[in-house]
């Protein structure tokens, strides 16, 4: 049987069951020989090359579209299985996997820690961080105001280019900017800490060091070396010693916090939800 357009039925291919394939050509070779042999008649001024280029420029694509035209540049390719039968949707509803039925899939790790153990770390380090830099101001015979004074001129324009005996002195508007610019550093990197030291492979020591020693050393130095241009007073009047301890002591506190802080249990793959109540959708096959 023989359809209008002259193709054979599947029952009665001659040439078995199979699927119709690109048949190999050199026209895409020869393609890129005639822009080779163009460019490189451009770069040595080479008419002789540009000319010949041009020639198979124009022949090569010529041989290439031929060969796209409708019922060209096809072969046949016989199958060696039978086709398999065409799949058929069943519309319903699946069962929900749960723990223990084959093909259920484990999210590793089961348990992490929440983001909020982050946010309750930042906040602990933030308490204790203070205590070091307030311990300099009184050794140093400056004033408790000072560090909190030199903290807000990260903030407010001009307060760097104050006396050294002004940011002595208590200022409510001073200490309220320190204070909030304080409280949103430290939750910020605590929540930096609670995705970041998960993370970290090994024991808890591990992550405590990283989050105690490492992170802290880096803090430091890029604070010590941007810190001119963000405060030149408190790049002054600081004292690099007492800063370092307090982002150990921060980093310490945080670290600590977000380690030891309960795991929450990961939903297995395909859920999207904790505990035993089945998916939106879900039901018996």
């Amino acid at each position: 049987m023989t359809h209008p357009n002259g193709k054979s039925s599947a029952g009665d291919d001659p040439h078995g069951p199979g699927i119709e394939m690109p048949k190999p050509t050199v026209w895409p070779m020869v393609l890129a020989l005639a822009i080779t042999l163009i460019a490189a008649g451009a770069a040595l001024t080479s008419a002789a090359f540009a000319v010949i280029g041009g020639v198979l420029f124009v022949v090569s694509l010529t041989g290439w579209l031929e060969e796209l035209l409708p019922g060209r540049g096809l072969e046949h390719e016989p199958g060696t299985h039978a086709l398999p039968a065409p799949v058929t949707g069943r519309p319903g509803t699946v069962e929900q996997l749960q723990a223990g039925m084959p093909g259920f899939r484990f999210r590793l790790p089961e348990k992490v820690h929440p983001i909020s153990a982050g946010l309750k770390g930042g906040l602990v380090g933030g308490l204790v961080m203070p205590v070091p830099a307030l311990l300099w101001a009184v050794l140093s015979n400056h004033s408790i105001w000072f560090p909190v004074n030199l903290l807000a001129g990260i903030v407010l324009p001009g307060l760097d280019e104050r006396p050294v005996e002004d940011l002595q002195q208590f200022n409510a508007l001073w200490f309220a900017i320190g204070v909030v610019g304080h409280a949103i550093m430290s939750a910020t990197v605590g929540l930096i800490y609670g995705v970041l030291l998960p993370t970290i492979p090994g024991a808890a020591h591990w992550q405590i060091l990283v989050g105690g020693i490492v992170l802290p050393l880096i803090w430091t130095g890029f604070s010590r070396g941007s810190m001119g241009i963000a405060n030149p007073t408190l790049q002054h009047n600081v004292d690099w010693g007492y800063y370092a301890a307090s982002q150990y002591v921060f980093g310490l506190a945080a670290a600590i916090t977000v380690v030891l802080s309960e795991k929450v249990v990961v939903p297995p793959a395909g859920t999207g939800q904790l505990g035993d109540r089945p998916a939106s959708g879900g039901g018996a096959a």
